[in-house]
């Protein structure tokens, strides 16, 4: 059962049983007995004054030293646990760290061979039966790569084993602020962007993390009061969990990792936890262009807020014409600046700068240095960033986009002639609609690679497309036939719409390869 109160400070409360019942405490007061029906006095997360843009400003930086005392009794209820970390990825590693650091004894579960003792396990279960016997443990923390309806959890679960996540733990412990964001696409720009939008404001501070940088477990030590942590959070950390940010933001849904979702209505389910769980305090952003965001409204009882690339909204941020406006809760409309100011390739960059705008407007962030913060920043590794021009050729790395509708984007941002590589191990995408856009533009060439390559093949030859189309073995032949193909004005770019795992460790290998190709 889940209990939630409207405050900053979440906690599970262990009832003698476990550590599964969720609740948010004042941070203000003395943090509560963590025994069965000793409940929280109920009262208003923080207190809430208006700030410049007449936005309300929800949160109260005091209080951060009682939430600490909450998290000392609940890390001393942990080290009564019998813990296992499913799975010893980045994520499990932070928490690795986290509990060797708090004397938190606890077992690895992972299907690679056991590393070095330094790590700190109790115990490590590897091979191919790392998930059998899963029963001899209290609490278990999967890593996002191993999907909470993976019949060895469910089964845990069933026996009343408690599944959570390093995610999930620090919403627990958070005693600050929280801002996500979700979506198909666009995730890690926007965090970028909200993060560089948020630092101008110097009375906080700004961490960021989640699915793109730092886990945040590593930094919660480091929070004090009047900090603002920003996470992207991904269909993965998403699935089962049952806590959810004070400001959600949730961009364009389609559908994504077919290959780990049941169908698409799981993967969206998924991504509703984002907001599932919110109070009537918190707030939820979404794009209002896109029909499938807009219905994850009736699964918050947060206050709704909007953004669009297309036209006004009520309070938040859109694109109208060449400029960017902004629109404060009963104030007038602001202009912030004109898009072509923004230093990212594409009008779908236009549509996440309107995200951030917004989450930073519902953070109570004075807009003044907005603009500047735009002008400034210079987009992420992997996201269609320019790393080369040889004989006048440009070469683009979009290793990031590993779905179908991120190839697109990345296209339609493209006016010049392009030869494209995609490719890459299967997520179970659809390849209709990127053979269709690669038909209705000038794409002069289409270099094929990976486990996906005769199916991308398939469809483009159902669409009609005239652009040449080569299988290539490998990313380093697709480079060279691309090069030889290319004419001074041409764009060469990666952009997969496909994983990596079937040719790379990961997108950051196969950008970093196609960095060093098109330099060379």
């Amino acid at each position: 059962m889940t209990t939630r109160w409207p405050f900053s400070m979440r906690i599970s409360v262990s009832c003698h049983c476990g550590l599964g019942r969720t609740v948010r405490i004042i941070v203000r007061a003395t943090a509560p007995s963590l025994c069965k029906g000793v409940r929280p006095r109920k009262s208003r997360r923080g207190t809430r004054c208006h700030n410049s843009n007449g936005v309300k400003e929800n949160y109260r930086p005091e209080g951060v030293k009682q939430a600490r005392n909450a998290e000392k009794t609940m890390i001393d209820k942990l080290r009564d646990k019998r813990i296992a970390l499913l799975g010893f990825g980045v994520e499990n590693r932070a928490l690795a760290r986290f509990f060797q650091a708090r004397d938190i004894p606890f077992a690895v579960c992972d299907a690679r061979a056991e590393e070095d003792a330094a790590v700190g396990a109790r115990a490590w279960r590897s091979g191919a039966d790392y998930l059998d016997d899963l029963t001899d443990f209290d609490l278990l923390f999967r890593t996002p790569g191993l999907p909470s309806l993976h019949p060895r959890v469910q089964a845990a679960r069933a026996h009343g084993i408690e599944v959570s996540s390093q995610t999930r733990l620090f919403l627990q412990l958070c005693p600050v602020p929280v801002l996500g964001i979700t979506g198909t696409k666009g995730k890690g720009t926007t965090t970028s962007l909200l993060h560089a939008l948020l630092v101008t404001d110097p009375a906080h501070r700004v961490f960021s993390g989640g699915n793109i940088g730092r886990p945040p477990i590593d930094f919660l030590d480091e929070l004090r009061g009047g900090d603002r942590v920003v996470l992207e959070l991904s269909s993965f950390q998403l699935q089962d969990l049952d806590l959810s940010p004070h400001i959600a933001v949730v961009l364009s849904v389609t559908e994504d990792h077919l290959d780990y979702h049941a169908n698409r209505a799981e993967y969206i389910a998924a991504k509703k936890n984002i907001c599932r769980h919110q109070t009537g305090t918190d707030i939820l952003i979404v794009n209002a262009d896109c029909p499938t965001a807009q219905r994850f409204t009736a699964a918050s009882a947060a206050a709704a807020w909007s953004y669009s690339a297309t036209a006004p909204v009520p309070q938040g941020a859109w694109a109208d014409g060449d400029r960017l406006w902004l629109r404060g809760q009963d104030t007038q409309a602001v202009a912030i600046c004109p898009i072509a100011d923004i230093p990212l390739r594409g009008r779908h960059n236009a549509e996440n700068a309107a995200a951030a705008i917004t989450a930073a407007l519902a953070c109570g962030a004075p807009h003044a240095l907005f603009a500047e913060a735009l002008r400034t920043f210079r987009g992420l590794p992997h996201r269609l960033e320019r790393v080369a021009e040889r004989d006048g050729v440009a070469y683009y790395n979009d290793s990031l986009a590993t779905t179908v509708d991120a190839a697109i984007a990345a296209l339609e941002s493209c006016a010049e002639p392009v030869h494209l590589i995609a490719g890459g191990a299967s997520k179970g995408a659809d390849f209709s609609a990127l053979a269709a856009a690669i038909a209705g533009r000038d794409v002069r060439t289409v270099l094929l690679i990976g486990a996906e390559a005769p199916r991308i093949e398939a469809a483009l030859l159902a669409a009609g497309v005239q652009s040449a189309v080569h299988r290539c073995p490998d990313l380093t032949a697709a480079v060279a036939r691309a090069r030889a193909a290319a004419q001074p004005g041409d764009v060469v770019l990666l952009s997969p719409a496909c994983a990596s795992f079937d040719q790379f460790s990961g997108y950051a290998e196969r950008g970093d390869r196609f960095k060093q190709l098109a330099a060379g």
